[in-house]
């Protein structure tokens, strides 16, 4: 990992020390063989190569801890409709590392030994474990006392995952890019259940869900592709209403409570509202179910929040930017209590507020408060996560300028939620693809007209102190959402795919038009996977022509203002 990037980690690491506040946090990596079209690397948990794979990352991975470090394998867990518990392979490792490694030995131990219990960690040891999970292999691993410990054990993590064959990414055939599969959840923590952050501080937590709450960043810009209420991770405001309502009642009793609030007081209050839309504890943004959860036993009385509605980043560099960002964020609600009510976004929530440019506004806002109370982050974690996603297309007219971007999009559930609720994974329609339009000129240029089918896309004008940046120039944005393609279970059966579609951009009396092909524009098949980050952008970028005609005049769209849905326009 880079030095520099390693020397602001230890910089944060001083601020939250000199404030006297203790943070440990965890993570679960998890990594896919990216070449394989094996079910166990698409969507079934067990089964092929993959404890062989497990077991070359957990190999490569001993030498790379502090040691001594031993090998072992424990019990795993056995899922409901699964007819034997799955391999569970385990590194037990020093913290802070006391002599040379032990990983040879260790290594011809987890060969030779038979099932044996899970060791009780002492406080100067750290316990990971190897699992698997739906598509990837799942890296359990110990909680980091601070961030310096978190960044160089995440960094060997990613390697040896590489060096097994496994990658935190993958690529479809037409060269998209998307994460393993399993997700990237950080824990935040103590050292033990009575030294959690969330009771030493009791306002932390309920501070916690009202800045999430406000700053729609937090829950989409880090977010896996499908987001909204049938994802592993919404939003206390995205499922139901009645339950939403009540959220600021639990939050204005703890905060009369103030510092008295006890750790059953905060469990009792947040554990029926932090929840999907079936009820679900585990399936939420903020997941507490390992809180002060009496139900778990000892599992469940851990001082522990899980925020989930985060993707597997692509480097280690990234997800260590990531976990920054919210052990930051944890210190300063810690410090300065946060009480600003809950927003009601409505429809805003999944419309513009989603939209990248503003949630990278957003986040923005979110680094400069950090910042102002004494958490802020360096540059380089904060390029790491400020780093926009790749344009699917750009396009100059004159000296204007049009940038086409991936955005979130919201999947609905098919079928009866509460059945889903006990499913490894869920069906949703996602063959519906939203994407933002961001179109820029000089200060008084005129920036044109945007339209597909014949219709003009709503644009939104950017207020002054939000034009696009860093040049100063005037923009406006809109979206648009179309069918990429037509799924065997989905919504709307008799309705085609948009593909191609046509975005038409009008300034003047001349026309820059970008035809973008969900599949290769010649048809036929992809000559496998892609195999490499060049070839894949290669396949990106063959899906987007370009081409110039003359301007026509564009009908106004139906539907919300700033999208235009082309599901909603006649089939003609």
């Amino acid at each position: 990992m880079n030095e520099a990037l390693l020397a602001e980690v230890r910089q944060h690491d001083q601020a939250l020390a000199q404030s006297g506040i203790e943070i440990w946090v965890g993570s679960e990596p998890t990594f896919t063989n990216a070449q394989s079209q094996e079910p166990c690397w698409l969507s079934e948990a067990v089964g092929g190569e993959k404890e062989a794979h497990a077991r070359a990352l957990l190999l490569a991975l001993a030498p790379r801890l502090p040691g001594p470090v031993h090998l072992m394998r424990v019990q795993g867990r056995q899922y409901p409709g699964e007819h034997q518990p799955r391999f569970c392979l385990g590194a037990l490792f020093a913290r802070q590392g006391r002599n040379a490694s032990g990983s040879e030995p260790a290594s011809a131990r987890l060969e030779q030994d038979q099932l044996v219990a899970a060791p009780q960690p002492h406080e100067r040891d750290a316990w990971l474990t190897v699992t698997p999970d739906p598509a990837v292999v799942e890296v359990n691993m110990a909680p980091a006392h601070d961030l310096t410990s978190f960044a160089k054990w995440t960094a060997a993590v990613y390697a040896a995952a590489a060096a097994a064959g496994l990658s935190p990414t993958r690529y479809r055939y037409n060269g998209e890019v998307t994460d393993s599969g399993g997700g990237g959840q950080i824990t935040l923590g103590g050292p033990t259940p009575e030294k959690s952050p969330f009771f030493v501080w009791p306002q932390l937590l309920p501070g916690l869900v009202r800045y999430v709450n406000r700053h729609p960043a937090l829950s989409y810009l880090f977010a896996p592709p499908c987001c909204g209420s049938a994802s592993q991770a919404p939003r206390a405001d995205e499922g139901v209403r009645e339950r939403f309502d009540e959220l600021p009642i639990a939050l204005d009793h703890l905060a009369a409570r103030g510092d008295a609030a006890t750790a059953s007081e905060l469990w009792g209050m947040l554990s029926p509202l932090l929840v999907d839309a079936s009820g679900c504890a585990h399936r939420a943004e903020l997941n507490i179910e390992k809180l002060w959860n009496p139900w778990f036993g000892g599992r469940g009385q851990l001082g522990l929040v899980e925020l989930r509605a985060l993707r597997m980043p692509a480097t280690p560099e990234r997800h260590t930017a990531i976990a920054a960002l919210f052990r930051a964020l944890a210190a300063r609600l810690a410090k300065f209590p946060y009480l600003e009510p809950l927003i009601d976004w409505g429809a805003e929530l999944h419309g513009t507020r989603s939209l990248p440019y503003y949630l990278e506004r957003d986040l923005e806002a979110v680094l400069e408060d950090l910042e102002a109370h004494g958490f802020g982050l360096g540059p380089l974690l904060r390029a790491e996560l400020l780093a926009p996603a790749e344009p699917i297309a750009r396009a100059t007219h004159g000296v204007a300028t049009l940038e086409v971007m991936p955005s979130v999009q919201f999947w609905p559930l098919l079928g009866d939620a509460v059945t889903q609720s006990t499913q490894g994974a869920r069906l949703v329609d996602s063959s519906i693809v939203r994407v933002q339009l961001l179109v820029s000129a000089p200060r008084g240029v005129p920036l044109g007209q945007l339209g597909v089918n014949g219709y003009r896309v709503p644009l939104a004008p950017l207020s002054p102190d939000e034009r696009a940046r860093p040049s100063g120039r005037d923009a406006a944005v809109g979206s648009v959402v179309y069918r990429a393609f037509v799924p065997r279970l989905g919504l709307h059966p008799s309705l085609p795919a948009h593909d191609p579609w046509v975005l038409e951009w009008n300034r003047g009396s001349s026309c820059v038009k970008l035809k973008l092909h969900a599949w290769d524009p010649g048809g036929g098949v992809y000559d496998g996977l892609p195999r490499t980050a060049a070839e894949a952008r290669a396949r990106r970028q063959a899906r987007v022509l370009t081409g110039k005609g003359p301007a026509r005049k564009l009908r106004p769209a139906p539907g919300a203002e700033h999208v235009l849905d082309l599901r909603r326009l006649p089939s003609s």
